[in-house]
């Protein structure tokens, strides 16, 4: 049976040339490992009206509240463009009637500057980065790694048929796309959909290839952490253009150091934000840490003292067991997710979660 794992900025390094090395050196931290179980599609419940307390703080031109009959229909368009005109089954759709003209703007951009730089100097490539980013850092995330939409590219073209497709729905007009090109090619997609007449269009994506070779991984947890990175932030920027300034801001630089070995050649910048009942932490760009404890907060679907999201319905929504609960030292239940990433959750008397704590690897 394929298993897969999943590298992007949701979490974990983006499997590059240039990232695979350090992902070679790095180990996982940890002291307990217990696996959520392997699903091969996503669970349909969720905490909608928890979600949506939650994004209160969060930009509109990515977030918003939508009703249910909203959703529906942004669900059956997202399905519908990826359907095949003329025979059953799925077909890549063309870019340029699915996403909005300021999105292809913004990808565009970021090819030209990141992706394919001619510059003739790197004074013009550093002014152009600043022009870039003053340009778009309250409308997107931004980041240097560049995915094709979709994951399309490499003489990929619209209609170009798609072994498999499936669509879930996150939060408000916030979905997943699990796309399968076929010959162990898959990508994840978190999107953004915003209306358009009587229709959608694509006003966000953010795409990660899975290497099908390379492990496991926990597709409503990947959905998860997606959506948590939607509310609180990419990076330390987008951090900031969702939850505002933050109470305080700490960034060192430094080589990396993973159990002794310090690696000269690597440097990384961590930046720890603190905000009401939430800390953030990024290395390089990358979420490592979060702690949240304040009531109505959370992480993804996990929102804290909600009574919309207590034990029963997490154990539910991951496919859970019981053996994946256990006595922490305060006598509380509290499960662990294991792998690259993990996610820690403390319940109070009540069964309601009480703290929740991600960490990815070094």
């Amino acid at each position: 049976m394929n298993t897969w794992i999943c590298t992007n900025d949701f979490g974990l390094n983006v499997l590059t040339f240039k990232t695979m090395k350090i992902m070679m050196k790095k180990s996982i931290l940890s002291s307990t490992t217990l696996l959520f179980s392997i699903l091969a599609i996503a669970l349909s419940t969720s905490c909608n009206q928890a979600a949506r307390n939650q994004e209160d703080n969060t930009s509109g031109s990515l977030m918003g509240k939508t009703d249910a009959q909203q959703i529906a229909s942004g669900d059956k368009w997202l399905k519908s463009i990826f359907q095949c005109s003329a025979e059953i089954g799925y077909c890549l759709p063309d870019e340029k009637k699915v996403f909005t003209e300021r999105y292809l703007e913004f990808y565009h951009e970021k090819l030209e500057i990141y992706e394919y730089p001619e510059f003739e100097a790197q004074e013009e490539q550093i002014a152009a980065e600043k022009v870039f980013k003053n340009k778009w850092k309250m409308i997107y995330p931004l980041g240097k790694e560049v995915w094709a939409p979709f994951g399309m590219g490499n003489g990929m073209e619209a209609g170009d048929k798609l072994e498999n497709v499936t669509i879930t729905h996150l939060s408000d007009l916030k979905f997943t796309a699990l796309i399968d090109y076929g010959e162990e090619n898959v990508f994840f997609n978190a999107l953004i959909l915003v209306p358009s007449g009587d229709a959608f269009l694509i006003d966000y994506i953010e795409t990660t290839l899975i290497d099908v070779q390379q492990g496991d991984i926990n597709l409503p947890f990947l959905q998860n952490l997606a959506l948590a990175k939607f509310q609180l932030g990419t990076n330390p920027d987008d951090a900031k253009r969702l939850l505002g300034k933050p109470q305080s801001e700490n960034t060192e630089t430094e080589p990396l150091e993973v159990s002794g070995y310090i690696d000269e050649d690597y440097i990384m910048t961590t930046t720890t934000m603190e905000y009401d009942g939430i800390q953030l932490t990024y290395q390089d760009d990358r979420m490592t840490h979060a702690y949240i404890t304040k009531p109505g907060k959370g992480f993804g679907w996990i929102i804290c003292e909600d009574k919309n999201c207590d034990k029963d319905f997490l154990i539910e929504k991951f496919g859970l067991t019981k053996d994946d609960l256990f006595e922490n030292k305060d006598g509380n239940k509290a499960f662990i997710s294991m792998e690259i990433l993990n996610i820690e959750v403390n319940f109070d008397e009540n069964d309601l979660v009480k703290t929740i704590e991600f960490n990815s690897g070094p």
